[in-house]
């Protein structure tokens, strides 16, 4: 290294410069988010007790590109930020998040589709003005580019593409028609055909009663109301059930989420009853006489009991409250700039319904009112989280959930566990993604206001960047470094101040 290289690395803060700030913007396309106060730092330096029964990872989209489905950008799109809950969820579960997605892994997607293209129209601008600002992939419908991006982590786990279906129970019975602009059809007017094809994976019809391709699930002896469920037999073939849902409040369960989306996995022709033929009418009473707010929530405990959840992630960038679908009266598209992800269904569902006004804690939960056709009598249902945690499927008790991410402070009026701490001390954290390219981000922690210099350097010494050299606000900082114009390879990224000095290895792969 030159000695004059040495002498720049070495130097810690040699002239304050009257604690003026200075941040380097230019050299390698640095975007610098603003600064985030404290807000229920949870990622870091927590003590790992039994208290915590599961964890959650939680990001806030807010601001970045994942607010409008951008799939890959350098500030932070929905893939960037699907992989960064992952990989969180990942690192504080003790790599149980990538254990799931090895080589010779048979593993499942099921997907949020309901009501069917028809009700695209609703979402057109030409054709209705009633939601300009929304499109059915936005507010009703998985969204093709979150979908993928859960495809693509998958895939980078280890997990074959042949290996890896996408799956949902489709309106749409036309998909597979020549020249079809139904989803997956040859001339999607969605974009999830894009997604298959980009994943280089299979898709399967679980409303599909062809008898070579159904079976039967037991449900175990301790279940509600169905012993078994008649189910595609990609769902007993599969080592791994990830369920991707969108955010919706629901006009009979209260939540669409990772549970409630296993409705869907069940063909809807054989679970149709005379009086209730625009659904599955079976899954909601059996007979005339059923309370639905009571059936409905033992029939989604059955179905996990069929075909366990062994993954969700939630897509609420965009969704909607009200219903789950424009034929419930007062449905209204929102954006609430989240996305969920746990391996405990119940817990992440808790989460989820929280951050939509609902108590997942309590044994019944409110319902949208007014309800969807006007001829429903109750206000509330019960709560299938609630059920669930009391078979000891999962915890819907907010203090049992270890939270993590940067979107911890979107989760409100949640009494904090007393052994989560902030940190006592500054902190350095690893940058993610790691490998990156051509972006990554850099979160770092100061208890106090504190003079911080934060430089990347390649791996001979030589500084590329300075990115901040001055007075920081107390608080957790994030920072967006890209090294867009730079070579493949090894960088160092120093941060100094007052006594503390660290440094950590970013890898840059084209």
């Amino acid at each position: 290294m030159k000695e004059k290289d040495t002498k720049e690395f070495n130097e810690l803060n040699s002239s304050r410069r009257n604690f003026i700030k200075k941040i380097g913007t230019a050299a390698a396309g640095l975007i610098i988010a603003p600064y985030i106060k404290p807000s229920g730092i949870l990622a870091y330096d927590h003590k790992k007790i039994s208290s915590f029964l599961a964890t959650v990872a939680i990001t806030d989209t807010t601001n970045t590109p994942a607010d409008v489905y951008t799939y890959d950008d350098a500030n932070g799109g929905v893939k960037q930020k699907v992989k960064y809950i992952l990989d969180l969820l990942d690192q504080n579960q003790s790599g149980k998040v990538s254990a799931l997605f090895t080589k010779g892994k048979k593993v499942v997607m099921k997907i949020n589709m309901t009501g069917g293209s028809g009700n695209s129209a609703s979402f057109k601008p030409n054709e209705s003005a009633k939601f300009p600002d929304y499109t059915i992939t936005e507010a009703m419908w998985t969204h093709p580019l979150v979908l993928q991006a859960v495809g693509q982590f998958i895939i980078d786990a280890g997990v074959n593409p042949t290996d890896l279906y996408i799956v949902d129970a489709f309106w749409d019975t036309k998909w597979q028609s020549a020249g079809s602009t139904a989803p997956f059809g040859s001339n999607d007017a969605f974009g999830y055909s894009d997604v298959l094809k980009a994943l280089g994976c299979n898709v399967v019809d679980l409303n599909d009663t062809t008898p070579a391709n159904i079976t039967s699930i037991s449900t175990g002896s301790n279940y509600f109301n169905f012993a078994s469920f008649t189910m595609n037999k990609i769902l007993q073939e599969a080592d791994v059930y990830v369920s991707i849902p969108k955010l919706k409040q629901h006009s009979a369960a209260a939540l669409t989420c990772s549970l409630k989306n296993q409705i869907g996995a069940v063909p809807q022709t054989l679970y149709t009853i005379s009086n209730d033929i625009g659904r599955r009418g079976m899954l909601h009473h059996a007979h005339s006489t059923d309370s639905e707010w009571n059936y409905l929530p033992e029939t989604i405990c059955d179905l996990h009991a069929a075909r366990p959840v062994h993954l969700a992630v939630v897509d609420g960038i965009k969704c909607s409250t009200g219903g789950e679908g424009t034929w419930c009266t007062n449905f209204a598209p929102v954006t609430k700039h989240v996305l969920i992800a746990g391996l405990d269904p119940v817990a992440a569902d808790s989460v989820a319904a929280k951050i939509m006004g609902l108590n997942p804690e309590a044994k019944s939960m409110n319902l949208p009112l007014p309800l969807k056709d006007g001829t429903e009598s109750s206000s509330i249902t019960d709560n299938y989280l609630y059920l669930l945690n009391q078979r000891g499927v999962g915890t819907n008790q907010l203090t049992q959930i270890q939270l993590v991410g940067d979107g911890t402070n979107m989760v409100t009026s949640v009494k904090k566990n007393p052994y989560v701490q902030l940190p006592s001390k500054i902190q350095l954290s690893s940058n993610y993604p790691n490998p990156f390219n051509p972006s990554t981000m850099l979160v770092f922690y100061v208890p106090e206001s504190e003079f911080v210099t934060l430089k990347i350097y390649d791996i001979t010494g030589r500084q590329i960047e300075t990115l901040i050299e001055g007075v920081v606000p107390a608080g957790e900082h994030k920072l967006q470094w890209s090294a867009e114009g730079l070579a493949s390879g090894v960088y160092l990224c120093r941060m100094q101040a007052k006594d503390f000095s660290e440094t950590i290895k970013m890898i840059y792969q084209k």
